[in-house]
């Protein structure tokens, strides 16, 4: 991993502020910054235009032209950035590759993830305290690691939030792949009995960025499915799933931005 990269994520920043005419520091972004995802059919769930409201967001129309929108606001008097990345850990880490490059130092992913575990339903709380990788991603910045740690600082502050708004939650490991329609039996009886909570599509090459960068990040995840071996429950029009998603992104705000 000494090999050096053809195109740095910071030579990236430097082209946009060369076309668009900037000076690199007008194209600076808060340290705070608020993750969330386009589900596309599902954005009645992710509502971004809510948690824009919260923190008073105006566009960054640098970035991404709207395609990948991020906001730049505040929140409990404190600076605050919000994006809304494509789903997928290839796209959410150029995110926030570009996002760090850029200014970004304390990350919060608020996130959908399918609960592995019998006795979680929809709508629940998952505070992620790591997760395993079984996805390429992270493989480019730690080809050995299989598992990685959320900041546990920002943790903290999490459940910090939530258990002062006695807002319940679950605390533990989710699994993260690209392989959607792989998530076979096997794998899941084996993440189950290792007690794995979740699964989904981005935290642990998140951590991998966060971790090769020297970042803090930290996920919150709202079970919206059920993996079982008898067979998957779509819950994202649950409106349990839609509250709790309100909940953790307010508890992320809180968390990023008020002590």
């Amino acid at each position: 991993m000494r090999d050096e990269p053809v195109f740095t994520p910071s030579q990236f920043i430097d082209y946009i502020a060369k076309t668009k005419g900037l000076r690199r520091s007008a194209l600076r972004i808060p340290q705070r910054m608020l993750m969330v995802y386009d589900l596309v059919d599902f954005r009645y769930l992710v509502d971004f235009r809510y948690l824009r409201k919260l923190a008073k967001g105006k566009a960054v129309k640098w970035w991404y032209s709207g395609q990948r929108p991020m906001c730049a606001g505040v929140y409990g008097r404190k600076r605050v950035a919000l994006t809304c990345n494509l789903v997928g850990a290839p796209a959410a880490c150029m995110v926030l590759e570009e996002a760090i490059a850029a200014g970004a130092r304390e990350v919060i992913e608020v996130g959908l993830a399918g609960g592995v575990q019998p006795y979680l339903k929809p709508g629940d709380i998952i505070v992620v305290t790591g997760a395993r990788s079984d996805e390429g991603t992270s493989r480019h910045y730690y080809p050995r690691d299989l598992e990685f740690e959320c900041s546990s600082a920002l943790r903290e502050r999490i459940e910090g939030r939530l258990d002062r708004k006695l807002v319940n939650y679950y605390r533990g490991l989710v699994w993260t792949t690209d392989g959607v329609y792989r998530e076979t039996k096997a794998k899941l009886r084996k993440f189950k009995e290792e007690g794995v909570l979740g699964v989904n599509m981005e935290t642990s090459a998140l951590l991998a960025v966060a971790r090769y960068r020297g970042v803090g990040l930290a996920s919150i995840q709202v079970v919206s499915d059920i993996l079982s071996e008898s067979g998957w429950l779509l819950a994202t029009h649950y409106p349990e799933v839609k509250r709790s998603m309100r909940d953790a992104m307010r508890c992320a705000l809180d968390a990023l931005c008020v002590r």
